[in-house]
């Protein structure tokens, strides 16, 4: 064969070009190659032929005609002849190396008041990401020592959804286990004269001032004597505290005789009504990272007053103290999202029945994002590459969003749906049109017989566009009119045949909800499926009852 250039002054191979992707093409779609997917992938390849489209038409439609009359086997025959770049894998940016001991061990230590968001994700990716990177232990640790704000519910749900993104749990520890190990803390830091009771009532404003509070030089035995009295059910909550003795005027507020333990009157959903007195958020933390082997801590920075009074504890007490990692603050941008963050937003908007789940798309758990499949190896690559910088970051799930369309694009079949259907009649030669699920990757064909009525989208109604796989047409109000099949005219829309279209409603995030038509074909879909509706957004199916498919909304 003589392959032609397209003009004197191309070094383009034209024919060899087409023969070469329309050979491809029909490899990858049962043998039958489609004229507008060959041309798109030649002018991918040489951009100079462009502006000469509609002289090369004809050329195209006789090599693909060509190419559809060979058999499979010498489709694939003559496709072996032909080189194709393979593309180039971006480089992943990884990890700093850390710094102190190695293997590092890791905690990720979540409270048991609802589902993981999109927020404290960050903490737990990297935490599991050294550890995979230097072979080490990676601690699920539930900081439940706030009875009123824990349920049994929230510990399973925390832990499936770190096993659902791929994180491997080495070790998980209950601080509501431990609560008599801080208990023998506290008793030594009495008996030494480094902790005391108080009755004081007005904390915060003595605090403020850099005033001592009541009871701070109490000797160490009625200190013990009244920690005894608490554990025996003698004071009420609020009556009594414990406090480190520090610096009542330390220039540091939070450092001024923080507190460490106070007594909760509610029962534990774990341990029941066993135990009344509870260590603080930050005594519990230091001793947990100072006695469980703990080697690095990371936290952002606004965490940064706790981790100097959790220092201080472990300091007092001789612990061993991990090195600590500090990153910059991420703030989400909740703008697209019913709900968003808040955990006490999202226990309202369950009891108002506003949603039915912390699965809802309306939220930023991963549990949600999950059922909007939200790829786990999207969510460890983003925050691969934000990693551990001190610079405080804004995250838009654009940024995510980008990430995991790569993923998708390649698994997700192409579907038409209609949000605004429009209903056309035709003035055109009836036709069969087999329409590929994937227009680059052989996931099979869907066969419609067109007659003389389709639905296009409302917002599609132009003069001339190009009905896509089918031909072109002509509109006039409400009526189509043939006019050839230039596969190089646009618009390109997506259509649906007057043969049983299925009805469809996709849920995005904002709680809008848009009711439109599916294809006859999309009866296929299975719950669970990511699918892209052609030119418009990728869903998964969350229910597919024959007469309706309910789809989440996951991105553009």
């Amino acid at each position: 064969m003589v392959f032609k250039t397209v003009h004197p002054n191309s070094s383009v191979e034209l024919e060899e070009l087409i023969y070469k992707y329309a050979l491809k093409n029909a490899v990858e779609h049962g043998g039958r190659a489609d004229e507008g997917a060959v041309i798109g992938k030649v002018v991918a390849e040489a951009p100079e032929v462009r502006k000469h489209i509609k002289n090369i038409l004809p050329l195209v439609r006789d090599i693909v005609s060509r190419v559809n009359s060979m058999s499979i086997e010498e489709q694939k025959k003559e496709l072996s002849r032909f080189h194709f770049e393979e593309p180039k894998k971006e480089e992943k940016e990884d990890l700093p190396p850390l710094e102190g001991k190695l293997p590092p061990v890791l905690r990720f230590a979540p409270e048991p008041g609802g589902f993981i968001h999109i927020g404290n994700l960050r903490a737990a990716i990297v935490n599991h990401l050294y550890a995979e990177k230097y072979k080490g232990t990676f601690i699920l640790r539930y900081d439940d020592t706030n009875p009123r704000n824990v349920k049994l519910v929230y510990y399973d749900a925390i832990k499936e959804d770190l096993e659902a993104l791929g994180i491997k749990i080495h070790r998980i520890v209950y601080q509501s286990d431990r609560i008599d190990v801080y208990l023998e803390y506290l008793k030594k830091l009495l008996e030494d004269g480094h902790a005391y009771a108080s009755f004081e009532q007005n904390i915060s404003e003595k605090r403020k001032d850099g005033v001592p509070f009541e009871g701070r030089d109490r000797a160490p035995e009625e200190n013990l004597e009244i920690m005894d009295k608490i554990l025996e059910g003698e004071y009420r909550e609020g009556e009594v505290a414990f406090f480190l003795k520090t610096d009542p005027s330390h220039p540091n507020p939070v450092l001024r005789d923080p507190g460490i333990f106070r007594i909760v009157d509610a029962p534990h959903p774990r341990t029941g009504w066993k135990y009344r007195l509870y260590p603080t958020y930050n005594f519990a933390s230091a001793i947990d990272d100072g006695t469980l082997g703990v080697t690095h801590v990371f936290r952002g920075k606004d965490h940064e007053n706790n981790g100097k009074v959790q220092r201080t504890i472990q300091e007092i007490l001789s612990l061993e103290i991990p090195y600590t990692v500090a990153f910059g603050r991420l703030n989400v941008d909740e703008g697209e999202f019913l709900v968003g963050l808040s955990k006490r937003r999202i226990r309202q908007a369950l009891k108002d029945g506003i949603i039915d789940g912390w699965d809802h798309p309306g939220l930023l758990t991963v549990r949600s994002l999950l059922e909007r499949v939200i790829l786990p190896q999207s969510f460890m690559e983003f925050y691969r590459l934000i990693g551990i910088k001190k610079t405080d970051i804004l995250l838009k799930m654009d940024n995510i969003y980008s990430i995991n369309r790569k993923f998708l694009d390649k698994k997700a079949r192409r579907v038409f749906f209609l949000e605004e259907p429009y209903e056309i009649v035709l003035d055109a030669p009836e036709r069969e049109v087999s329409i590929p699920w994937h227009p680059d990757i052989d996931m099979g064909n869907r066969v419609y017989k067109v007659n003389k009525r389709i639905f296009i989208d409302k917002k599609d109604v132009k003069e001339r566009v190009r009905l896509k796989y089918l031909f072109n047409i002509e509109i006039e109000k409400n009526r189509g009119r043939y006019i050839g099949d230039d596969p190089s005219l646009t618009p390109r829309i997506h259509w649906i045949p007057d043969i049983e279209p299925i009805e469809g409603t996709v849920l995005f995030p904002s709680g809008k909800r848009v009711d439109g038509l599916l294809e006859f074909w999309a009866q296929t879909l299975k719950e669970g499926e990511i699918v892209q509706l052609d030119r418009l957004y990728f869903v998964r199916v969350k229910r597919n009852n024959g007469e309706k498919v309910l789809m989440y909304y996951t991105h553009k």
